[in-house]
C-alpha cells in the first residue's frame, strides 16, 4: 500500500469547520461576565467601607478638637452643659460634672484648694440623635 503524496497534504489540511462553537463562545461570555459583576461589587462594598471610616475618622478629630477647646477653657470651674454642632451637620455635647473620688469621700472637701471635674463628650453623627463616639478626661481646678 502506496500512498500518495498528494492524499497525505489532503489528510492534514485544516477543516473549514475548526473555530469556537456558539455554546463555547456563550460559556466564555457567562464567565467573564460574572467576574466582572464580582469585581465591580468588590469595589463597590470597598469605596462604601472607605466612606464609612472617613466619616468615623472625622467624627473623632472632632471629638477631640472640643475636647481640647473645652478644656482649655480657664472659666469652666462649675458642672454644666455645653452643645454646638460641625458645618457638617455633626452635634456634640459637653457635660462638666463633679468627680468625687470613693477615697476623698472619707476627706473633709472643704479644706481642699482643689476639685476634680468629669469631662464628658459626646458626638451625634449628621441626621443621628444616638451618641456614636464619646470621650471623658478628668480636670484639677482651683475651688473659688
Amino acid at each position: 500500500m502506496i500512498i500518495s503524496l498528494k492524499e497525505t497534504l489532503n489528510k492534514r489540511k485544516p477543516s473549514i469547520e475548526a473555530g469556537f462553537t456558539l455554546l463555547e463562545v456563550l460559556v466564555a461570555m457567562t464567565i467573564l461576565a460574572a467576574g466582572i459583576a464580582l469585581a465591580v461589587s468588590l469595589i463597590s462594598n470597598s469605596l462604601g467601607n472607605i466612606r464609612k471610616i472617613d466619616a468615623r475618622a472625622r467624627l473623632i478629630d472632632h471629638a477631640n478638637s472640643v475636647m481640647e477647646l473645652v478644656l482649655l477653657d480657664q472659666e469652666i470651674r462649675e458642672p454644666g452643659t455645653f452643645d454646638g454642632d460641625f458645618e457638617d451637620g455633626t452635634r456634640w455635647i459637653v457635660r462638666v460634672e463633679e468627680y468625687i473620688p470613693e477615697e476623698a469621700a472619707l476627706l473633709n472637701q472643704a479644706e481642699m484648694p482643689v476639685k476634680l471635674l468629669a469631662y464628658t463628650v459626646e458626638m451625634f453623627p449628621p441626621r443621628s440623635n444616638i451618641v456614636d463616639y464619646y470621650l471623658r478626661t478628668l480636670k484639677l481646678v482651683p475651688v473659688q
